[in-house]
């Protein structure tokens, strides 16, 4: 299912959209939403990010949340320098559990 939404943008916006749809040879319409998705994907992350490095979700709710798997976010985290909140007792816990 697809709505259709209506929005404005700056005219050099239009002149950048209309130069990325000559060159990729697809209409305006695909740009559009091409670049929609991806920035969309990309704010879910940050968002994600942002509730983890204050703590409130986890490593794995804040995953969830970026619609990640773990090693994905995790490797986002530390590339974002974002330390993990991991705490030893946590660990032992994860440790007992796997034996």
């Amino acid at each position: 299912m697809s709505t259709m939404i209506g929005t404005r943008i700056a005219d050099d916006t239009l002149q950048d959209l209309e130069y990325v749809a000559q060159e990729e040879k697809v209409d305006k319409s695909k740009v559009v939403r091409e670049l929609l998705a991806e920035a969309i994907k990309e704010k879910i992350i940050d968002l994600a990010l942002a509730k983890y490095a204050t703590r409130a979700v986890s490593l794995g709710k804040a995953a969830e949340l970026a619609r990640l798997p773990l090693a994905d976010f995790m490797r986002i985290a530390a590339e974002r320098k974002i330390p993990l909140n991991y705490s030893l007792e946590s660990l032992k816990r994860d440790f007992k559990a796997a034996r």
